[in-house]
């Protein structure tokens, strides 16, 4: 995609299509036979100072996609949550200590994930499939543009969802993925797809001189040739810690007979299990070893004979739209709704081209009208409760409130 240093779950590319921007014109690439605007977007915000550039961008679309998710309660795609802490059940009384190790049941005690939809535990691992792999463009459709690149090369994975593309030499930094991409997996031989501008070179980004900063579409030496292309999947290896304080006193005679560390936790591996709704996110958990023959966890018994005082999870979670060709990716109909948010919030349009689309999204609702003078009239004669919102009066933000407000986990709402 357009590269930038913030990584969103809707792509700049995406952001662009919505807002109606030519896809050559927002990467910083000019046709010579056909310019189809006199501006040219740039990356950085020092290249010109009456656009937002595409950093930019990429930070309101993050915002809102953080605003958004903290609403809900749960990812708006799968992403993955590291080292997230939370108390164990504690007994009622105060001054007693949980010895049980399940619950009343007989199953494994629970605690609650901070992030909804949890898919499985498990932390992000990628590993390298092939590096510098050639890319062949090609033009479809004759106009002298060769718009398609294509990388094909020999791999051992089998779901499309895992495979990402990378400039090269980047070790695979998030901040330089080339997305959306196509993926096609055919008897162990992977054909990856994407359009040619998403691969500029590096050093027509970020150039001082922005006469320069332009990549011609059809001199080649302003595309990559090759490409990184690694594995990004789940790896279940790590799952939980458990984590038991000492007593205080210097007293260890709970801890098995083999002493406490003075002001160290006690510590154990084991894995999560989901109970329940997904959406809920209840996750039984268990002390357990990762054993690398079988791939899977071997149950042991507690390091320590009481439950742990906290849990740490790694996880994998988040919506996952039923009808996606990608079920890794963020859904359409999330796509929509944090692109108008984005652009209402942006204080400059990101190009001449683009101010219609821009400004619509970027209006106050609360402002009524205006007199001969131009002083604005504010919408003071009733009380609408649709402005009453944590998102804002702007009409895209309204918009992803309506669209949002109904979808928040555990709460019911009032629909006005």
């Amino acid at each position: 995609m357009a590269i930038a240093e913030t990584r969103t779950k809707l792509t700049l590319d995406r952001w662009a299509q919505i807002m109606g921007l030519h896809p050559l014109h927002f990467n910083q690439v000019r046709l010579e036979t056909n310019p189809f605007c006199d501006q040219i977007m740039f990356r950085r915000e020092w290249q010109t100072a009456d656009h937002v550039s595409r950093e930019e961008i990429a930070r309101a679309i993050s915002e809102v996609e953080n605003k958004i998710e903290d609403y809900l309660g749960y990812r708006l795609a799968p992403s993955w949550e590291v080292d997230e802490w939370r108390e164990t059940t504690r007994p009622f009384q105060k001054d007693m200590i949980n010895l049980s190790i399940s619950n009343v049941r007989g199953y494994r005690q629970t605690v609650r994930a901070g992030w909804g939809y949890v898919i499985s535990g498990g932390i992000q691992a990628k590993t390298l499939i092939d590096d510098s792999v050639a890319i062949v463009y090609t033009d479809a459709d004759v106009d002298g543009y060769f718009e398609t690149a294509t990388v094909t090369l020999a791999t051992s994975v089998l779901d499309k969802n895992e495979i990402a593309v990378f400039y090269p030499g980047e070790s695979g930094d998030d901040s330089w993925e080339i997305r959306p991409i196509e993926v096609n997996i055919i008897g162990g031989t992977a054909t990856i797809t994407f359009k040619r501008e998403l691969a500029v070179v590096p050093d027509k980004l970020d150039l001082y001189d922005i006469e320069g900063a332009e990549a011609i579409g059809t001199v080649n030496a302003d595309f990559l040739t090759t490409v990184d292309v690694y594995r990004r999947y789940n790896d279940p290896q790590t799952q939980a810690s458990f984590l038991w304080e000492p007593l205080a006193g210097g007293f260890c005679g709970i801890c098995n007979g083999t002493g406490c560390t003075t002001c160290a936790y006690a510590t154990q591996t084991g894995c999560l299990i989901l109970r329940g709704e997904p959406r809920n996110s209840w996750l039984g958990y268990w002390p357990g070893t990762w054993n690398n023959a079988t791939d899977v966890f071997d149950s042991e018994a507690w390091a320590i004979s009481r439950q742990p005082d906290i849990v740490r999870l790694y996880y994998y979670s988040g919506w996952r739209g039923k009808n996606n060709k990608y079920i890794s990716r963020l859904d359409k109909d999330w796509e929509f709704t944090i692109a108008v948010m984005a652009a209402a919030m942006l204080d400059r349009p990101p190009c001449d081209c683009a101010k219609g689309s821009w400004s619509q999204w970027r209006q106050d609702m609360t402002i009524w009208s205006g007199d001969e003078d131009g002083k604005p009239f504010y919408n003071t004669r009733y009380s609408d409760p649709i402005f009453d919102n944590p998102f804002g009066n702007r009409r895209g933000e309204i918009y992803a409130w309506r669209r949002v407000r109904s979808m928040k986990i555990g709460q019911g709402v009032l629909v006005t």
